[in-house]
C-alpha cells in the first residue's frame, strides 16, 4: 500500500498521505513531513545498528474536524521537535478518538538528535491554505504543503 508520495510544487514541499483509517493517515503525513526534513530511512537503519539513540515523546491535540485534526498535528509534532533540535522518523500507538465534540489523537513520535548527515530540508511550518482530507473509495487521502 501506497503510503505517501511527493507532488511537483513551485515554491514549497507537497505530499499525499494515505490511510483506510483517519489514524493511518495521520501517521502516513507525519511520515512524509518527517521524509521532508531528514534521511529516515537512514535514520531508522542506524537506530536498528545501535549507531544512534532513540527517544519518544508523547503528543496529544484535538480539533472539531479531520482537516483540522490534521494541520494541529502536524504543526504541534514540528514545534515540538524543532525545540528540541531533532529529526522524527516513526510513529507508533497512535490512537483517534471521535466525540460529539470533534476528535482527538495522542501518539509516540519516535525521534533522534539532528545530524546533518540525515538532512535535507528545514520546514518551517505546515500550510492552512491548501490542507485537506479526503475520503475516496473508502480510503483517506490528505494533501498537505508544508511551508520550507
Amino acid at each position: 500500500m501506497l503510503r505517501y508520495r511527493f507532488i511537483p510544487h513551485t515554491a514549497d514541499v507537497r505530499f499525499l498521505a494515505y490511510g483506510d483509517s483517519i489514524g493511518q493517515m495521520l501517521e502516513n503525513s507525519l511520515l512524509a513531513m518527517f521524509d521532508t526534513q531528514a534521511d529516515i530511512r537512514s535514520v531508522e537503519r542506524d537506530v536498528k545498528k545501535g549507531k544512534i539513540s532513540s527517544k519518544t515523546i508523547e503528543v496529544r491535540e484535538s480539533a472539531s474536524s479531520e482537516r483540522d485534526l490534521l494541520w494541529y498535528l502536524l504543526q504541534r509534532v514540528l514545534s515540538e521537535l524543532d525545540a528540541i533540535g531533532a529529526y522524527g522518523y516513526g510513529v507508533e500507538d497512535i490512537k483517534v478518538k471521535k466525540s460529539e465534540k470533534g476528535f482527538g489523537v495522542s501518539a509516540n513520535i519516535r525521534y533522534v538528535e539532528e545530524e546533518v548527515k540525515y538532512s535535507r530540508i528545514y520546514v518551517k511550518g505546515v500550510s492552512g491554505y491548501t490542507l485537506e482530507v479526503k475520503k475516496i473509495g473508502g480510503r483517506y487521502r490528505a494533501s498537505v504543503v508544508v511551508d520550507i
